[in-house]
């Protein structure tokens, strides 16, 4: 049947992006960390758990990986990413996630100043010898936002990132913990909080900043995006992202046009990184006055590293978050 022929890629496409490191070197992966894993076979029960989740929300992910993998594809997840908020006391989402990656062997590398947006980011490299995702976060500054957006944000977010709430789950060896602390949101906002937020966006300069607190505030810390590496794909005739993105275009996939030099490319192979991502799909989602409503959730990055780089340039990333955006879904959808 239809159900399980689509149960059967979800699990194939996890499959891809959790096998051992085999035939990719770090330095094909652009990757660079001698430190051991550390409690190796409990973070890839965590890792195993999350990928499940996030195939299950992103269609076109799985069909990307489908269409990849016929033509021969080496599929490589690059990085994944979560977003998180800075509360009114001052604790950072980001160092308490931090705690969690580092935790099992990630290393902390630079952080990255977002143009325009209040938001602080920083990236964590895997041990070299896993085939483990670089990972991505980002947190808002809610006390830059309009204090309207503010109070509901902190209505919600307040009193989260205790640090004892991470010691608990790491300290409790327990997977299923682990992941439901990344995956399972901890706030269900109402609608009327939520319109509050998008007639916001909609009518500020600081839309963008609006539209990645409403999804965070909605979809918590579960994983935004994952990324297939260019790199190491290995299909003849795409050899740019431009070749990716059309391939991909081609079968049906939505992009985001938040800009570059096609519309679609973040960053050149001048500055050493070009990026690109598809719309988020779409969800049902319950919120806490009971309303439910469709929301764009998570998306796939497409991504092509130049020179041996390792990091990520706050220029682009700007424009990934759009893959979010609501106002620019249905934008997006019509070309």
């Amino acid at each position: 049947t239809a159900y399980r022929i689509a149960m059967a890629n979800i699990s194939s496409a996890v499959r891809l992006m959790t096998r051992p490191a085999a035939r990719l070197s770090a330095a094909s992966r652009c990757v660079s960390n001698p430190q051991p894993p550390k409690h190796e076979q409990i973070f890839a029960e965590v890792r195993e758990r999350l990928f499940q989740a996030y195939v299950q929300r992103t269609p076109s992910f799985v069909r990307a990986v489908d269409l990849l993998t016929s033509k021969g594809g080496e599929i490589h997840n690059d990085h994944m990413a979560l977003r998180s908020f800075v509360d009114s006391q001052g604790r950072s989402g980001l160092k308490f996630f931090e705690s969690i990656f580092e935790h099992f062997g990630y290393a902390s590398q630079d952080s990255l100043v977002i143009p325009g947006l209040c938001v602080n980011a920083r990236w964590y490299e895997p041990p070299e010898e896993t085939n483990w995702p670089k990972i991505f976060v980002s947190e808002m500054r809610i006390n830059e936002l309009p204090s309207d957006a503010a109070d509901v944000l902190f209505r919600h977010v307040d009193g989260f990132y205790e640090p004892d709430r991470a010691v608990a789950a790491l300290e409790s060896n327990d997977p299923k913990q682990v992941a439901e602390l990344l995956e399972t949101p901890p706030w269900n906002p109402t609608m009327q909080e939520m319109q509050t937020l998008r007639s916001m966006a909609a009518d500020s300069s600081m839309g963008n900043a609006l539209e990645y607190a409403s999804w965070t505030l909605t979809h918590g810390h579960r994983i935004n995006h994952v990324t297939i590496l260019l790199n190491s794909l290995g299909i003849s005739g795409v050899n740019t992202l431009a070749d990716l993105n059309a391939l991909l275009q081609s079968n049906g996939l939505i992009f985001n046009r938040a800009g570059g030099s096609d519309g679609l490319t973040q960053g050149s192979v001048a500055v050493s990184l070009e990026q690109s991502s598809t719309m988020a799909d779409e969800v049902p989602h319950r919120f806490g006055c009971g309303t439910e409503e469709v929301v764009p959730c998570s998306f796939l990055e497409l991504i092509q590293r130049h020179a041996g780089f390792r990091g990520f340039l706050g220029q682009n990333a700007k424009g990934i978050f759009a893959s979010t955006n609501a106002r620019a879904s249905s934008a997006s959808a019509g070309l």
